[in-house]
Parts: structure tokens; sequence; C-alpha cells
């Protein structure tokens, strides 16, 4: 797949999450398998001010190209100068965020609120394209809710501002993560564009991919929820569209390297008292797969530093 001049090797993308798609996180699920990935949502205004917080969100090494970073913002001026910075940082991309529900977003004006004025989005897109060298996409939904259907014009608007690639979450806004996706519309959009579609939603298990493929039409298929403990579906997914035999799943040690790497890098990157916080929700994402998780979680819960977490992933997952 091309996104611009860029050229993505394989058709699964990770989805940004918030305070999920961090710099140690994007990198296992590349080393995992993922073609691009993309950093979570951050604030267009503190990106373009250089906020501290906002710079550890966007932290990012070339071992995870080609790789996005995604900002949100209703303000052209703004959004070009976050744009900016982004490209200043090394992304290969400028993902630009219509679609996150969030209810502070939203009362701003800003994420999913967009999708109900798709001319304003493509005022935005035109005025990042020309704030920047590198291709500028965009994440979107159906449309605001279940009786607003915008994803088509959205995405034709801003195709003609100089977009280079759309992914479209299959849910409207108003469903937010509830209730299943509607992957037609994904289809609609597809035959709607002339730039890569990539279709986003409902994503649980690597049949998942093939099969939105060979529904919809799109280009690639992005990976959210699905692989949070779960990295080894885009290794999965890639053997099923290579024609190969499904992988086989990740034995316990393997998930013990990936969970230990993973909680390494977040202390690295956030320092020991964030990293704590964050420990027992990402730790629980991988227990899931242990016979006894829920006592793993309560061990972890007791943990004070990186090498106590270390010495108990060994016990538990060998």
């Amino acid at each position: 797949m091309k996104i611009g001049p860029l050229t993505i090797n394989n058709r699964l993308t990770l989805a940004p999450m918030e305070e999920h798609t961090n710099f140690p996180f994007r990198l296992l699920m590349k080393q995992s398998g993922a073609g691009l990935v993309v950093t979570e949502r951050v604030d267009a205004a503190d990106v373009a001010r250089r906020d501290r917080r906002a710079m550890r969100l966007l932290y990012t090494q070339t071992a995870e190209s080609p790789r996005a970073g995604q900002i949100s913002g209703a303000d052209p001026t703004v959004m070009a100068e976050a744009a900016r910075v982004v490209a200043e940082l090394g992304f290969n991309l400028v993902d630009l965020n219509f679609e996150c529900p969030i209810r502070r977003l939203m009362s701003r004006g800003e994420g999913g609120a967009l999708m109900q004025s798709p001319e304003k989005i493509g005022q935005i897109v035109a005025a990042v394209v020309t704030a920047v060298s590198i291709p500028v996409t965009l994440k979107i939904r159906t449309g605001p809710d279940a009786a607003q259907e915008t994803a088509v014009e959205v995405t034709q608007r801003a195709e003609d501002a100089g977009a280079a690639a759309v992914s479209v979450h299959a849910r409207s806004v108003q469903q937010a993560y509830v209730g299943g996706p509607d992957w037609s519309v994904l289809q609609r959009v597809k035959q709607a564009t002339c730039i890569p579609v990539i279709g986003n939603g409902g994503i649980r298990t690597a049949e998942d991919v093939p099969q939105m493929l060979e529904t919809t039409g799109v280009d690639a298929v992005a990976i959210g929820r699905g692989c949070l403990g779960n990295p080894w579906i885009f290794r999965q997914a890639r053997g099923l569209l290579n024609g190969s035999s499904r992988p086989p799943a990740a034995t316990l040690a393997e998930r013990g390297r990936a969970l230990v790497q993973l909680i390494e890098g977040e202390f690295h990157i956030y320092g020991p008292p964030l990293a704590l916080r964050r420990l027992p929700r990402m730790s629980g994402y991988f227990a899931q797969a242990l016979p006894e998780g829920a006592a793993f979680r309560a061990a972890v819960r007791e943990v004070k530093n990186f090498a106590q977490f270390k010495r108990l992933a060994k016990e538990w997952f060998g």
C-alpha cells in the first residue's frame, strides 16, 4: 500500500488508542508485524506550544518507522502549526483525528464533533497539507449518529484538499465503542474515493482481517483493541493474507517476554511513579492468557519497582 510517496509493506496498521499507543507499545506492535503504527491522539494546541506532556506522547525513534503522529483540534492555523512539529519530530505521516467521541473534545467542537461539518474538515486538511511536506491522513467515523452518515462527503472533501489516505472507524460518533460496526460504510467510502482507505472496527481475531478486506474492498485494516495483550494478531493476520497457515498462538514465555519489554519501555518513558500506576491495566491484558490471571493481577498491585515486576513476570510466564 502506498500513502502518497510512502510505501507500507503490508496491509495491517495499528489503530491509535488513547493512553495505549505510546512508543513502547507501538514498537512492540511494529516488531509483531504492523506495517504502520500511529500515536495516540494529542491536542494540537499542546503540540503547537511544545507542551512537555505532548512531546512525551509524541516521542519516537526510527525503529518504529513508518509511523504517524496523530493530532486533534478545530482551528486550521493551530492544526497546521502542530503538524509542523510532528514533521520536525521525524514522523512519516501526520494523522488528523476527526473521530474521537470523548466528551471534553466534543464540547470544544473537536474530534468526532467535526463529523457533522465536512466543509470545516476540508478546510483543516487543506491548511495542514499546505503546512507540511509529509503526507496528511485523517481518522473519521461513519457520521455523527446512525441517522447522519457523513463519511463519504468528509472523505471526498479531504481528498480534494490533498489528504493522502483516510482511516474509517465503522461506528458513529454517538456509538463510541458500543455495538457492532457497520462495515458497509467502509465499502461506500472506498467506492467514492481514489485515496487509500483503511478500515477499522470489529477486528478481534486474525480471521477478521481478510474478512474485512474481502467484504469491503478497503486497502488496509487497522487493528485496535484486538491487539491489547495480543500483539501476535498482526503476525497471524499476515500469515493468513500471505496464504500460509495461521501461525500458532504465542507461548506463555513469549507473552512474558513481550510484557516485560512493554513495561520496561513504560518505566523508561514515564518514570516509575506513572509506570507503576499504569502497570495493573497494561499487564492485565496479558494476564488473560494465564490460568490464574486474577492471582497474577493481585500480585502486580503489590509491585514497587521494575526489577520486582520482571521477577514476577518470570515466575508466572516462565
